[in-house]
């Protein structure tokens, strides 16, 4: 079993190979290298890169530590790959549609590209809809999915693995409809399903929870327990999203995963995804240190282990010094990287230019939208921490993505909000997602010492909590 939170690193397993060659290339000449991107937890990933050879080569040498999906774009959305595995593809950028496969994955990976082709996985039945009419909706579409899958299946006589995999995605999605669905509908509707409605709606939970295993470590996974475990914390506390501050400790929510299915590694799954979310995206370790025992015994699965062990390294490396992490992700090592003859010259890196404009000052940025409703609820609170630290030299920025539409300049001019405000360009928000690894969630906050060093960033140093003004007041006093 691999050590976890040792600050070591672990045991990764037989590494995976992956070859090919890019056929005309020149079609898209700005494209330099390849990433292959891991998905460990929520908005966590580990990417790999590789350069493109002047003839179109590439190679990938990972360490998949289990048999995973992963994202290939823009060669290709997802392949399969297991340790010990070797791949060769081959692509080309004429007729981006067809992939050549080589290698000990190759009928795997050729069948999935096949089938993805000709399936997209998304449910558009409207929100608005009853619950009763959006269930009826989503499970016909379900239903008629697994019979094209069927006879896809039959017609390409494919592989076991194949089977299993689809089989996953094509349920992983349909859940993942099905576990939106409430969130979604209070939104559009301003109408919450009742306590008896919840009831009857939820009853495909315990089907769900059959289809979550460790066979493959699916991409779908992770949104879809997360969905998954706040449906199981909103039954015992059904107030707790809604509250800006909430109610049950972090002790009694892991305790509320550890238990959360039958499913022994469902249950493990939704505790990895609560450390990684709550403890390891926060930049937290104090409380992991602390409890460490208690973890060990409730997470003994060797991939869910090595992936939270790493993450909890990589934390542990920021913590002891922001600035190697900062200045990559700003772009203030380019020279380091790339020789004395690079230069900075992407407009779109909105932050750093805030940063250069504002020398020797604390920097709060809040990113977020008027249509955003977590977004809207901390606005009171920031504007109470603005004027509480008002004679100090901090500057509050806010970005925005919908500002330039007209109602959102006048929701924006309604809130009576100072600081800066600035309204994100496509360009620039896509450049943040880039930067920052926000993905495309809002809100979300950046914070940096006057010295311009990114010292914590993510949704959790809301305005809203105390701990954010004690961050920013040991800033100030520096």
């Amino acid at each position: 079993m691999p050590p976890i939170f040792t600050g070591e690193k672990t045991d990764q397993g037989e590494k995976a190979i992956i070859t090919g060659k890019i056929i005309n290339l020149d079609v898209y000449p700005h494209v330099k290298k390849l990433e292959i991107k891991l998905l460990d937890f929520y908005g966590n990933e580990t990417t790999h890169t590789s350069p493109l050879t002047e003839d179109g080569m590439f190679r990938f040498e990972i360490y998949p530590i289990t048999t995973r999906e992963i994202s290939f774009v823009p060669v290709e959305d997802r392949i399969v790959i297991a340790p010990g595995d070797s791949l060769y593809i081959e692509k080309d950028f004429r007729n981006i549609s067809h992939t050549v496969f080589g290698g000990t994955t190759a009928e795997l990976n050729k069948h999935i590209n096949a089938f993805r082709n000709q399936y997209l996985g998304r449910y558009s039945q409207p929100y608005e809809l009853l619950f009763s009419d959006y269930r009826a909706e989503t499970n016909k579409q379900y239903n008629e999915t697994l019979q094209k899958l069927a006879t896809f299946q039959q017609k390409h006589n494919t592989p076991e693995t194949f089977n299993t995999w689809a089989k996953k995605q094509v349920a992983l999605d349909y859940y993942q409809a099905l576990f939106t669905y409430p969130y979604q509908h209070a939104i559009r509707t301003k109408k919450e399903l009742t306590r008896e409605e919840r009831e009857k709606y939820y009853d495909f939970v315990k089907e769900f929870e059959k289809e979550v295993d460790n066979s493959m470590m699916m991409a779908d996974y992770i949104g879809t327990v997360s969905l998954f475990s706040r449906y199981k914390v909103e039954e015992s506390n059904p107030e707790l999203f809604k509250k800006e501050n909430a109610n049950m400790s972090w002790d009694g929510m892991l305790e509320k995963m550890k238990s959360s299915s039958e499913n022994n590694y469902l249950s493990q799954l939704a505790s990895a995804i609560f450390v990684s979310n709550f403890y390891l995206t926060a930049h937290k370790t104090d409380w992991i240190d602390s409890n460490r025992v208690m973890i060990n015994k409730t997470i003994t699965d060797p991939f869910l282990r090595t992936t939270l062990n790493n993450q909890y390294n990589q934390v542990k490396a920021y913590n002891a010094n922001p600035r190697v992490y900062s200045d990559a992700v700003l772009g203030r090592n380019a020279i380091e990287l790339h020789g004395s003859g690079s230069l900075i010259t992407d407009s779109a890196n909105i932050v750093k230019h805030i940063l250069d404009s504002n020398p020797g000052k604390v920097v709060y940025v809040d990113i977020g939208a008027t249509w955003c409703r977590p977004c809207m609820r901390q606005i009171p609170y920031s504007k109470t921490l603005h004027e509480e630290l008002a004679d100090k030299p901090i500057v509050f920025v806010y970005l925005w993505l919908d500002s330039e539409t007209e109602r959102g300049k006048n929701i924006i001019a309604s809130l009576d909000l100072p600081g800066i405000h600035i309204a994100l360009t496509d360009k620039e928000w896509q450049d943040i997602v880039k930067r920052f690894n926000t993905g495309s969630s809002v809100p979300y906050f950046l914070l940096f010492d006057k010295c311009g060093v990114m010292v914590d960033f993510g949704n959790h140093i809301l305005p809203s909590l105390p701990e954010t003004k004690v961050a920013i007041e040991k800033l100030l006093e520096k």
